[in-house]
């Protein structure tokens, strides 16, 4: 953003006021020591100066603990559950295939959002692509992403490679591409 009027330097007889008054910063009109408050920097003006600092944020975990660690455990200690080219190896976030936008915040809403079918842990590449591409994340073929009316529990997602149902005790059930169920793995 570019100024209209540039700002002038200050004068050297303004200097010379400000140091007979005390001030011995010729960079500002403020005494030295003087507190940075609405009555001093002239009619209750607000500045930058003035503002509290920003509280720190309370982020709250995207899951309770306890999903967590389920959801870290079935993962194999923490490896990234989508695995696409280009993956980190490490899981870092819990992915959710219906999104909180979709699927409610609060409630019973939050607990069914929860749910070890609903998530997937994923490193910060896969799940930025999952994010970043709901089109190709939400094909029947991938189900990295869900519609709000689908069931987690009963749509399949690929998992490293492979379609597999993903359970809300933990366990994943490998299936062909035409839904049919074959093998259930507990990990």
């Amino acid at each position: 953003m570019e100024r209209r009027t540039p700002l002038q330097p200050m004068s050297q007889k303004r200097r010379r006021e400000l140091a007979e008054a005390g001030n011995t910063n010729p960079r500002t009109t403020l005494p030295a020591g003087a507190p940075i408050n609405r009555s001093t920097t002239g009619g209750g003006r607000f500045t930058t100066l003035d503002r509290k600092p920003p509280k720190p944020s309370r982020k709250r975990p995207a899951v309770p603990p306890a999903v967590r660690d389920a959801l870290i455990e079935r993962a194999g200690g923490g490896f990234c559950e989508i695995q696409r080219p280009g993956c980190l190896g490490q899981g870092t976030d819990p992915s959710h295939r219906i999104t909180q936008k979709s699927g409610g915040r609060h409630g019973e809403a939050k607990t069914a959002h929860d749910r070890l079918s609903n998530l997937m842990w994923a490193c910060r590449r896969c799940h930025d692509f999952v994010t970043d591409n709901p089109e190709a994340s939400k094909s029947p073929t991938v189900g990295w992403a869900l519609e709000e009316w689908q069931r987690p529990a009963e749509c399949p997602a690929l998992y490293r490679g492979r379609l597999v149902l993903l359970a809300d005790d933990g366990s994943l059930t490998f299936c062909s591409p035409n839904h049919d169920h074959t093998t259930e793995v507990s990990v």
